[in-house]
């Protein structure tokens, strides 16, 4: 269940016993975090780090390595508590009448995950920081869905079941759910500024609503029309 105001290092502490990290380990988490987005990647050291976290400089080698791979334990975990945090009503997208109205709802979910404090300051840090440390793209999957995975996931499955009862037409249903994930982050992040700006509910309703009448134009088969084999 998602604890409202919360950040993402907060619920790693919080889920820290669950999860059976040591209590160093998550220290060194929370430090780390703070540090990243308020120095950046470069100005941040592990001796600052290790100050904060109230560990030795050896303790995060012996955790993580170096700086690079504490790096990208943090984008993980900014990543990963975003997505747990996203509750997965697996009811949606099985009623084909109410397909518009699921999307809607998932579209409000996917734009949760997508700006979550944490994930975009760090999102701006390694664009601000990958062309002084390139190692950082390739080390944090830039190329890869930043937020959501869980619900990606579930839904290309989704459009696959639809697309095999005749509801959507999606030969590549990992490309149509791409699509409108696609649309949501690219909204999102465009009017958000990259997350340092707030969103009206208006705002986040109007993105939602954009992304699911394209994905439907697109993708719904109308009553009577035979599904086009091959159309994407």
């Amino acid at each position: 269940m998602r604890v409202a105001g919360t950040t993402t290092a907060q619920r790693a502490t919080s889920e820290a016993a669950p999860r059976g990290l040591p209590g160093k380990r998550t220290a060194i988490m929370r430090a780390a975090t703070r540090i990243f987005i308020t120095a950046g990647y470069e100005r941040a050291n592990l001796d600052t780090i290790a100050a904060e976290a109230g560990v030795s400089k050896q303790t995060i080698y012996n955790h993580f390595g170096d700086k690079e791979r504490l790096f990208v334990a943090v984008v993980d975990e900014a990543r990963t508590g975003a997505d747990r945090d996203t509750e997965l009503d697996e009811s949606l997208l099985t009623d084909p009448a109410a397909l518009e109205q699921d999307l809607l709802r998932l579209g409000r979910q996917f734009l949760a995950a997508t700006l979550d404090p944490e994930v975009s300051a760090l999102r701006r840090l390694i664009i601000a920081e990958v062309s002084h440390h390139p190692q950082l793209h390739r080390s944090c999957g830039a190329d890869e869905p930043q937020s959501g995975p869980k619900l990606l996931g579930w839904l290309i499955q989704r459009v696959a079941v639809l697309t095999a009862q005749g509801v959507l037409s999606a030969d590549r249903p990992d490309r149509a759910a791409a699509h409108f994930v696609s649309q949501l982050t690219y909204e999102g992040q465009q009017r958000s500024k990259y997350g340092t700006l707030s969103l009206a509910p208006w705002e986040i309703d109007e993105i939602c609503a954009d992304a699911t009448d394209l994905f439907l134009r697109a993708y719904r088969v109308s009553p009577g029309q035979t599904r086009a084999k091959g159309r994407r």
